[in-house]
This record gives C-alpha cells, sequence and structure tokens, in this order.
C-alpha cells in the first residue's frame, strides 16, 4: 500500500488525501445532520400532539366526570386543529368518544405497538405515530386518550433532506473536480518542468541550457525564473564561496560577541535600517523568527502604531545624531489585534558602520502599572467603604468613603488593629462564621450593626474577602512571605431598612403587628390570579370577637388593646405558616387558608382559633373571658369574584353564627371536592 501511494504522481498524492479528508467530513456531516433532523421533528412532534392532548384534556374533566359523551364528542373534535392527526379515541372503562380524519389513512397498531405506546406514552411506527395520553384530575387518572398521528408529512422531510443531501453531494464533486484541475494547473506541473531541469543537470555533472517553461506568476514561477538565474552564475557563486565563508567567520564571530552582551531581543540594523543580524530571542520578543527578521526593514519589523513619528527618530539614531535610551514604543502585536509596548535601547558600532538595538516587551509591566492606577482610582471613588488589612488584622488602607461612612479619619486608624473599631460582643456572635467561610471560600458577607464615631450604630452588608497572591502558596506552600490581606467592603443599608421599616408600616397594623386591611385584600387578590393558573380553593374565616365591646367599657381602653393583641398572637400560632391572619378593623379579624381541598381541616382550623380565643386572658388582676363568631366563605376557582363579595359573604356567614348564638362557625357554602359534616350551612345568595 504504502509502495503503490510512492509511486502515485505529485498531483494525485496531494488530491486524494484533501478529497479524501472533505469527503469524509461531508458524509459525516450529512450523517449526523440526517439523524439530528429527523430525532428533533420527531421529539417537536411528540411534544405538539401532547400538548394539544393535556390541554384537551384539562377540558374533558367535566365530560368524564358526568359521563357527558355529547360534550366529551364536540371537545374531542378540537383535534382537528391538527391536520395529522387521523384518529382520536377517549377510553373510560370503555370508549367514551371519537374523532377521526377522514382524509387520512388509519392504520391500525400491533399489539406490541399498542403495548410500546401504553408504555412509553408513545411509539413510531412506519406509516404512523401512536400515543396514550393519560387525562388526569389532580393525581389521579380518570381516562385515555389514544392518538394515531400520521407521519406521510414527516417521510416527505426526509425525502426533501435527502434530495438536498444528494445536491451538495454533486456540488462536492464539482469542487473536487475543479481543484484536481487547479493543482496539476499551478503545483504538478510547474514542478514536473523543475524537477526535468534538475535532472538535467545532475546527468550533465555541471551546467545544462534547459530552461523550464513556466507562465505562473506565483512562487514556482519566480522559483523557476530564479532557477534559470541560478544556472547563469553558478560559476560566479563558486568563485565567491570561499570569500563568503571567511566573512561569514567574522560575522559569527562578531554575532556571538553581541548575543553575549545583551540578553534581550538584539537586532543589528545597517544606515538604511535593514536589520542584518538577529538572535534568538526575536521569536519571543517579537513574535518573528530569527531567519524572518533578518533583511526586513526596521520599521517593517516593528510596526508601530506611529510610523511617520518613529521613522524620525530612527532616522536620527541612523545618522548619529542620538541614541535610544529606555525608549518606548507602542506597536501593533503581529498576529492580535491588540498593541504592545516595546522599550528600545541603541548604540552603534563604529567597526561594521551599523547600529545594535536591544528591545524588550514591557506590555505586561505597563499594563499592570496601569491596572493599579485603575484600582487606585476605583478604591479611593467608591461609594462603599473599603478597608484592607494584614494578615495580622492590622489597618493598611482605608478609602474616603469608610472616613465618611464610619466617621473615623484616616490618620486615626492606619496601622491599629480592627477590634478596635468593632463592638466585640456583637462580632464575636458571628466571628466564628467569618473565619470558616474565609478558610473555605475565602469571602463572607452578611448584615452587621457597626458604632459610627459618634456612637450612633448604623446597618452594613459586608463583603469580606480573603486576597492571597496567586501561584504563591502552590510554589511554596511553607514560605513566610504567603501572607495574605483581607479587603472588607462596607455598603451602607439604612436607607434599604427605612423603606422596608415604612412599607412595614404601610401594610400592617401598628397596635396587633398583623397585617391590615389593604394588605389582606392584596394577598387575597394575589391568590385569586394564582387560582386561575393552579385551579386551588382557598377559604377566608370572617372572626368577630364576642362580648369586646363589653370589655372596653368595663376595664377601659388600654386593657382592650392589650386583649387585642393577646387574642392576635393566639391566632397566629393556631394556623399553618403559609396561611394568613390579619386585623381588618376593631375587633374583626380575617384569616385566609391556602390550598384547601379538605374541609375537615378547614374545621379543625375554625374549632383550635375558636379553643384559643376562649381560654381566658390574664391581666394585671383581671381574669378576662372572651369568644368569637366565625364566618367560613370556600373561594373556587373560576367564579370570577372579586375581594368585596368574598369578605361580604364572609362577614354574612359570621352574622349567621352571632345569630345562632356565638362562640360558633357557619360555612356559606360547601367545598365540593369533600363531603365533611359541616357545623352549620348558610345558604348562597
Amino acid at each position: 500500500m504504502r509502495h503503490w501511494v510512492n509511486s502515485l504522481p505529485l498531483g494525485q498524492r496531494m488530491s486524494l488525501p484533501i478529497m479524501g479528508f472533505i469527503l469524509l467530513v461531508f458524509l459525516s456531516f450529512q450523517v449526523i445532520t440526517y439523524q439530528t433532523f429527523i430525532k428533533k421533528e420527531q421529539t417537536n412532534l411528540v411534544n405538539r400532539i401532547e400538548i394539544l392532548a393535556q390541554g384537551v384534556g384539562m377540558n374533558l374533566t367535566a365530560a368524564i366526570l358526568f359521563d357527558d359523551r355529547i360534550a366529551a364528542q364536540e371537545i374531542i373534535s378540537s383535534f382537528q386543529a391538527e391536520p395529522s392527526i387521523a384518529l382520536v379515541e377517549l377510553y373510560n372503562d370503555s370508549l367514551l368518544a371519537q374523532y377521526q380524519n377522514r382524509s387520512l389513512k388509519y392504520i391500525a397498531p400491533t399489539a406490541k405497538q399498542r403495548y410500546t405506546s401504553k408504555q412509553l406514552g408513545y411509539h413510531f411506527g412506519t406509516q404512523m405515530l401512536y400515543l396514550d395520553v393519560p387525562v388526569t384530575t389532580g393525581e389521579n387518572t380518570t381516562a385515555h386518550l389514544y392518538i394515531a398521528v400520521s407521519l406521510k408529512a414527516m417521510h416527505q422531510l426526509q425525502v426533501t433532506q435527502l434530495q438536498y443531501s444528494l445536491f451538495l453531494f454533486m456540488l462536492y464533486l464539482v469542487v473536487c473536480g475543479y481543484i484536481i484541475n487547479r493543482i496539476q494547473a499551478w503545483v504538478t506541473k510547474p514542478v514536473a518542468e523543475l524537477n526535468k531541469a534538475m535532472k538535467g543537470i545532475i546527468r550533465n555533472e555541471g551546467h545544462t541550457n534547459f530552461k523550464p517553461n513556466i507562465t505562473t506568476k506565483d512562487e514556482l514561477g519566480e522559483l523557476a525564473s530564479c532557477f534559470n538565474d541560478m544556472q547563469g552564475k553558478l560559476k560566479e557563486r563558486e568563485s565567491q564561496i570561499r570569500t563568503t565563508l571567511q566573512q561569514f567567520s567574522r560575522e559569527k564571530v562578531f554575532a556571538e560577541e553581541v548575543i553575549a552582551t545583551v540578553q534581550h531581543a538584539l537586532l543589528v540594523v545597517d544606515e538604511s535600517g535593514k536589520i542584518t543580524l538577529a538572535n534568538d530571542a526575536c521569536f519571543d520578543v517579537l513574535g518573528v523568527p530569527q531567519r524572518s527578521a533578518m533583511q526586513q526593514h526596521f520599521v517593517q519589523l516593528l510596526r508601530p502604531l506611529q510610523p511617520e513619528r518613529f521613522k524620525q527618530r530612527l532616522k536620527q539614531v541612523l545618522n548619529n545624531k542620538r541614541h535610544f535610551n529606555h525608549h518606548v514604543v507602542k506597536c501593533q502585536a503581529l498576529h492580535q489585534d491588540n498593541e504592545r509596548i516595546l522599550q528600545i535601547a541603541s548604540r552603534p558600532l563604529f567597526q561594521q558602520k551599523k547600529f545594535l538595538f536591544a528591545i524588550e516587551d514591557i506590555t505586561k509591566q505597563h499594563l499592570a502599572q496601569r491596572q493599579q492606577r485603575l484600582a487606585a482610582n476605583v478604591f479611593d471613588s467608591s461609594q462603599d467603604a473599603i478597608v484592607v488589612l494584614s494578615q495580622t488584622g492590622i489597618i493598611e488602607m482605608v478609602n474616603p468613603a469608610f472616613e465618611h461612612l464610619i466617621g473615623f479619619s484616616h490618620e486615626n486608624v492606619i496601622g491599629k488593629h480592627f477590634h478596635s473599631l468593632l463592638d466585640m460582643t456583637t462580632y464575636r456572635a458571628i466571628e466564628a462564621k467569618v473565619r470558616a467561610s474565609l478558610s473555605e471560600r475565602n469571602i463572607w458577607q452578611g448584615e452587621y450593626h457597626q458604632r459610627r464615631q459618634d456612637g450612633t450604630m448604623i446597618p452594613l452588608f459586608l463583603r469580606i474577602h480573603r486576597l492571597a497572591e496567586p501561584h504563591s502558596h502552590a510554589n511554596n506552600p511553607h514560605s513566610a512571605y504567603n501572607e495574605a490581606q483581607v479587603a472588607i467592603i462596607a455598603s451602607d443599608l439604612r436607607s434599604i431598612k427605612e423603606n422596608e421599616r415604612l412599607e412595614y408600616l404601610a401594610s400592617h397594623d401598628s397596635l396587633t403587628n398583623l397585617p391590615n386591611r389593604n394588605k389582606l385584600r392584596a394577598h387575597i387578590q394575589t391568590l385569586l390570579k394564582q387560582q386561575q393558573k393552579e385551579q386551588q380553593t382557598f377559604a377566608v374565616l370572617f372572626i368577630d370577637l364576642d362580648g369586646f365591646k363589653g370589655i372596653n367599657d368595663q376595664y377601659g381602653h388600654d386593657v382592650g388593646d392589650t386583649v387585642l393583641k393577646i387574642v392576635s398572637a393566639r391566632m397566629s400560632r393556631a394556623i399553618r405558616q403559609a396561611d394568613m391572619v390579619g386585623r381588618l378593623a376593631g375587633d374583626e379579624f380575617i384569616t385566609v387558608l391556602n390550598h384547601v381541598n379538605d374541609a375537615n381541616k378547614v374545621t379543625q382550623t375554625s374549632q383550635r382559633l375558636l379553643h384559643k380565643l376562649n381560654q381566658p386572658i390574664s391581666i394585671d388582676d383581671y381574669i378576662i373571658s372572651i369568644g368569637a363568631s366565625i364566618g367560613c366563605y370556600y373561594v373556587h376557582p373560576r367564579e370570577y369574584q372579586n375581594v368585596d363579595d368574598i369578605l361580604r359573604r364572609a362577614d354574612k356567614a359570621m352574622y349567621e353564627a352571632k345569630r345562632s348564638g356565638k362562640g360558633q362557625v357557619v360555612i356559606f357554602n360547601p367545598l365540593t371536592t369533600a363531603q365533611p359534616t359541616p357545623i352549620k350551612k348558610q345558604p348562597r345568595e
């Protein structure tokens, strides 16, 4: 195989790997694209049908529960929105409804296909897609939708994809033919002509008059032209070899002396600016190999951003009017869009009438200095207080915002331990957490109350970062110089805390700290919006204290206010954390129970509230008894009620409890999803 490949002509050896690689990439891409396309189309089809089936299934819930075949048939006919569906059957122990698209041919599944569709939810046959979609009510499956979808449209897409791949393959053959033709015209034929000419020189053991017939003007054409010129100059060059070797020996000694002088990139430049000698460090500094750098113009190699200005200064150097002494030049990087910073020093070489340039790349140092200046500006202009500590906790730096926020001047804190600024009792409470977080993640953040110089306390949000020198610990973990600094950034939370306090006062009752009327109404309105999506029932309990007016009249309003605080605390402890109790007005309270699906649990909660409220209250030397009447209203989804309707109906149920003897719970409407034994029912309006 290897001998056969080596015996092929140059054009074929160049063409076959390229064509083979392109063919391999083309076939791999087409196979992957085709498989990905088919898989994606199948997934999209299944998802689209399942989403449609789930939407129809939600509408079928009532028809299934009441075994309403007419309504089920009307609802299931909405599958005609998907033209690829051939058959839909709704089963609830038996066939409840059926939809069939007469324009599509339905192919019944085999027993194995039907079993697979039930187990996995779907099965792709050769002509049909079979799906089994459960219809659920809550967490129970009440029926199944059997759906058969025609794959005719998908088969058409597969044919179109294959036609597109065939077209690309034909285009590939055309491109391959063109590439082979160009390789023969541009490469194979010129190389063959040169090969023939070289063989003529070897056979004649000297020179030949044969000249390659090259018509191209590229590198091969230039090579052929140079070859023809070479034949006429071979004798002349042979006579110059000895002289060249002697000169090369002298220049080699000279270059070694130059390289030993400076460790940076070294360039020897003649009076015209052409580079005649370069060391290996040119590649590290300038990104150009040694051989490529030689014979280039000095300005062309450096590529300064201001070439005309640099040319003027270089001209002065080459005329011995000045020298480069650590001269900094901004240049364009060879293979990048960004710039680089070079530092140049020059010295004349009088004996050779040339100039030595030592070049150092200081881009990283320059960038580090600029970043350091930028960091200093950020440090000084930050609105947050910034404190830098040593590893031992000594304050090393503070910014102006620290002096404004904390009140201590720069001179009073630098050099002191940070403990001198803290309330140690408060700090000890979080010290262990801070140290553990810094040890594990090099960062801790949280709220902290700091005492200012004037004695006032202000809330702060602290971000504490442990700063270590990169790679220092990895290189020498036992070094004494691996000291880490700590940066503390403190943000003022006073305005945020004040806004939170005002928001709390606006939404809570000042006496009981319970949500007030506005908060209750907003909460119920939120539940009504959620109800449209989640279809969940919630309950509203209207609670009115029995005999509270007599307490105010007998013991005074101060005692009455204390009673309201106590009963508020009792009601808050009697409900779940997800529920809400609030004060509507006076001795009227509202309790909202979220996600109600069991009337017995609502009854238990109501009885627990009555039990808590009926317990005697001890205030000073008084033993006070009080009770309550509760009206319960269930808010069902899809009834399109507003907050006023809900409160009015719960209030009406509460007044019915008052009228019936107080200390009772009256339910305005039943919870249809359960059948508890209600305490007392109030008919609907």
